[in-house]
């Protein structure tokens, strides 16, 4: 009977041994999966379940010790429970917070786990001997800086955050009673499609991942706020321009507060022209200078045209004589701009660059840009003595002010423009002590928002004029003194002839003396000769004498 006794005590208590250990695992298991309470009652229920069909037979004074303790573990993982929310940029570092107060912190076994769906999955595993487990896969992107844990801070650094990475991470370092529950939410912005060209329809997405539910988000382009589409996840637009490229920004506010979490952004270009951004563009020359008509392409071309388009027929209007396009080595490789060297007032009128280029399916996308060009000069006049500048352009339809100014020359060709009269006159009168200025006057045009051009008038131009007219009258009086001059030698001439005449008649009167007087010359120029052969031949036996006597 004592050995029976016996057995059955041991039996029991075997039995108790047995339903210790199983609340033991369910406390384990509530552990791993703690920071939902509704998840924690799930379990429990599921494993008193389990429990009252597996131990029928044991005492009921016993399984109500157990659940009390169950439930205060229970109560106290949830009092103990910190919870945190990350918000980060897709593609960034994500840094999950996990600090606790440690007394040996370099020997703490710490766990960071992630839930997926009902499980919970090691996502980055430490021992108390120093051994870290990590996943296999293609490349452990997570990890715990090991400096940092002296400090108590076990936080999880991420690399390279993806969508897939948001959810719910748990931390839990051995020997503490602080459990630390983060969500990570990963912010993304996105287009469809990838690979967008000029005239094609355009889908901006800022995707959350979890979605949180109190929050709103504001969009940016390139650094200004869109008020318009503000609290959309999702812009669309159609016919997408070059306005549409740069930089888009989303930012995710709280709804109470309005506090920014996060400013996450990505960089959309716009297939096409990106120079000039829009069409039409106005481009202000003046007349006699040089100007650009700017057309860069953004990529690869099939084709490119430039033409001259009437605004009055349909007829082609051909370019002007000095137009020239881009040859050669450029500075950018799809540079497909016009030059025109020396402007003139008929090189004014709206001009067309259009080009072929590929989309996405290999299909031709054409674009253009109309660039309208604007002459600018200075035209002068004189009235009661006084003189009178007119900015003279072409096109005033966005000239909203002009701006005059004097321009002095100095030394070492240092110019000094003085503000003289801003007003929305385009003419200006010149103060008369001013007339004679060696510098010019600048003539400047304005919109609402910016300067739009300048043109210049020259003193010198009114000088050299002034030179001009009196180089003119100098040579004039040039001229009158040689046709002067050149009349006297014609009647010196005329006179000459005219006595030699008047002796050859008088001599013709007299044959024979016309006889004596020619004997008489040829007389003469015989013994000139003679002489002069003497004085050749003494010469010659003098230097015969002297070579033989040498």
């Amino acid at each position: 009977d004592t050995t029976l006794c016996h057995t059955q005590r041991e039996t029991e208590r075997e039995r108790d041994r047995e339903v210790t250990s199983k609340w033991l695992r369910t406390w384990q298991n509530l552990n791993r999966d703690f920071g939902k309470k509704k998840r924690k009652r799930d379990i429990l229920g599921q494993l008193k379940k389990t429990h009252s069909t597996s131990e029928k037979d044991t005492a009921q004074s016993n399984m109500q010790v157990q659940v009390l303790i169950l439930l205060a573990t229970t109560l106290a993982i949830s009092c103990c429970l910190s919870e945190k929310e990350v918000f980060v940029e897709s593609g960034s570092v994500a840094v999950l917070p996990c600090v606790v107060h440690s007394f040996n912190a370099h020997s703490s076994a710490v766990q960071w786990k992630k839930a997926i769906g009902n499980e919970l999955k090691t996502v980055w595993r430490r021992d108390r001997s120093g051994l870290e487990f990590r996943p296999v896969g293609r490349g452990p992107r997570a990890h715990c800086p090991q400096p940092n844990f002296g400090k108590g801070d076990y936080s999880l650094h991420i690399e390279g955050a993806r969508v897939e990475d948001g959810g719910t991470y748990y931390c839990v370092v051995e020997g503490n009673t602080v459990y630390v529950e983060v969500i990570l939410r990963v912010v993304r912005v996105s287009f469809s499609p990838t690979e967008v060209v000029e005239g094609n329809d355009l889908t901006i997405t800022c995707s959350i991942t979890p979605q949180p539910g109190s929050m709103v988000t504001t969009w940016e382009l390139n650094g200004s706020q869109e008020p318009s589409r503000t609290s959309f996840q999702t812009l669309r637009h159609s016919n997408v321009s070059q306005k549409e490229s740069g930089i888009w920004s989303c930012l995710v506010r709280r709804r109470a507060s309005g506090e920014v979490q996060l400013k996450a952004s990505a960089s959309l270009q716009v297939k096409g022209i990106l120079n000039p951004k829009d069409n039409p563009t106005v481009v202000y020359a003046e007349v006699g200078s040089s100007v650009t008509l700017p057309c860069i392409f953004s990529d690869e071309l099939n084709s490119d045209t430039w033409k001259k388009v009437s605004t009055t027929t349909s007829m082609p209007v051909p370019l002007p004589p000095s137009f020239k396009t881009s040859s050669g080595p450029v500075v950018m490789q799809w540079d497909r701009s016009a030059y025109i060297d020396t402007v003139e007032e008929a090189d004014q009128g709206m001009y067309k660059c259009s080009g072929q280029m590929k989309s996405a399916d290999g299909k031709g996308v054409s674009v253009e840009r109309n660039i309208q060009l604007v002459i600018a000069q200075v035209k002068r006049s004189s009235r009661s003595g006084q003189m009178t500048l007119t900015c003279d352009i072409s096109d005033t339809n966005q000239v909203t002010q002009y701006e005059w100014l004097r321009l002095d020359s100095g030394e070492n060709a240092t110019h000094t423009l003085t503000p003289l009269q801003k007003s929305k006159s385009k003419v200006f009168t010149i103060p008369k002590g001013e007339a004679n200025n060696l510098g010019g006057w600048v003539c400047r045009f304005y919109s609402q928002q910016r300067l739009l051009g300048n043109v210049t008038y020259h003193q010198e131009t009114m000088s050299s004029l002034k030179g001009q007219n009196e180089s003119g009258s100098s040579k004039k009086v040039i001229t009158v003194i040689g046709l002067t001059l050149l009349l006297m030698l014609v009647l010196l001439i005329l006179l000459q002839i005219y006595k030699n005449h008047r002796r050859r008649k008088m001599i013709m009167q007299y044959p024979a003396m016309e006889t004596i007087v020619h004997l008489a010359t040829n007389e003469r120029e015989r013994r000139e000769r003679c002489k002069s052969r003497e004085k050749e031949l003494k010469a010659s036996c003098s230097a015969d004498m002297i070579s033989t006597s040498v």
